[in-house]
């Protein structure tokens, strides 16, 4: 009797240790493939994994599937899940050693995982761990696209799932080497585009120079416009354009405790009437901001745009400037 039942316990583990061994992360097959950033690039995941936007809330656009992907695989409670974000940066000579310095400041470990079809990544690992945060970080990839820019991924599982670290970051790995291009380029050259305005008969004729891209997010009464330009990974200077049309905008001031009485004025134009830019500068944050709310009712009755110029330089305030003065309405 007690033969059989040691037999029954030791035919129970075996199938368990089986079990378990099946489901261990670095053993999953990669079936699933997914487009991330819109299309620009492609991996391959475990077939469970699902491409779940971010929520936001009532009061805020959608995420900009241009922008931003979380793909998510979750067994039994673990979390794995891969965050991709658009950098707004161009590839440049020597890619490798300039993030391989900014890694050894933050205390990764860099390596060349992709150089093949025009596609060219750069892993980083950490050498060590905090599981007792929410999200910890496995790796993460930098990646430079056929048309020469990058995005970023990162490989973030829960505390649940830290007892299989080593599993999960070789599984990260393995979906890393999947990567293929997508079928979606960046255009940056100099160019004319049209956007159309919502809830309106008219488009925004803009007029971009090179390097820059326009976004477009929309939700119930309001839109939202993101003018950006492309730098170089080193170049750690930055512009944007935010351009709100809605019945509700919100200045930027405010936030940061300023009343207009506090601001320099500043002369500009916008569809070619004259406009006061409010002008401000948060030292602490190297923020420059030159903004308005401008009613427009060659838009809509009502309508506001918020325009809201900034960067971490003041003299790029003036590229800035130009390109607003160029915005012109063309019925659709």
């Amino acid at each position: 009797m007690k033969t059989i039942l040691f037999s029954g316990i030791l035919a129970l583990f075996s199938f368990l240790t089986q079990l378990s061994f099946a489901q261990k992360p670095d053993t999953m097959q990669l079936s699933n493939s997914l487009p991330v950033l819109n299309g620009k690039a492609v991996f391959s995941f475990p077939k469970n994994a699902k491409n779940i936007q971010r929520e936001v809330d009532i009061m805020s656009a959608d995420r900009n599937a241009n922008e931003e992907t979380r793909i998510m695989l979750d067994i039994k409670g673990m979390h794995l899940v891969f965050f991709i974000q658009e950098l707004f940066a161009l590839g440049e000579d020597h890619l490798f050693e300039k993030i391989s310095e900014d890694n050894q400041k933050d205390g990764l470990v860099s390596q060349v995982l992709t150089d093949r079809n025009n596609m060219y990544s750069i892993l980083s690992t950490p050498t060590s761990w905090d599981s007792t945060q929410d999200a910890i970080l496995l790796n993460s990839l930098i990646v430079k696209t056929p048309d020469n820019t990058l995005f970023r991924v990162y490989a973030l599982i829960n505390p649940v799932a830290f007892k299989w670290k080593d599993q999960f970051q070789k599984l990260s790995e393995k979906v890393f080497q999947t990567l293929v291009p997508g079928n979606r380029q960046i255009n940056l050259a100099a160019r004319e585009e049209n956007h159309p305005v919502s809830g309106t008969d008219k488009l925004f004729h803009f007029q971009l120079p090179q390097n820059y891209v326009i976004t477009s997010d929309q939700k119930y009464d309001f839109q939202v416009f993101n003018i950006r330009k492309y730098r170089p990974y080193s170049d750690t200077n930055w512009t944007n354009i935010t351009l709100y049309t809605g019945y509700h905008p919100h200045a930027n001031y405010q936030d940061y405790g300023f009343r207009e009485s506090d601001l320099e004025k500043q002369t500009g134009i916008f569809l070619g009437k004259p406009v006061s830019w409010f002008f401000f500068h948060v030292p602490e944050e190297q923020l420059y901001c030159k903004e308005q709310i401008i009613p427009c009712n060659e838009l809509e009755e009502d309508l506001l745009v918020h325009i809201a110029q900034t960067s971490n330089q003041k003299s790029a305030l003036n590229e800035l400037g130009q390109l607003v003065e160029k915005i012109t309405l063309l019925s659709k």
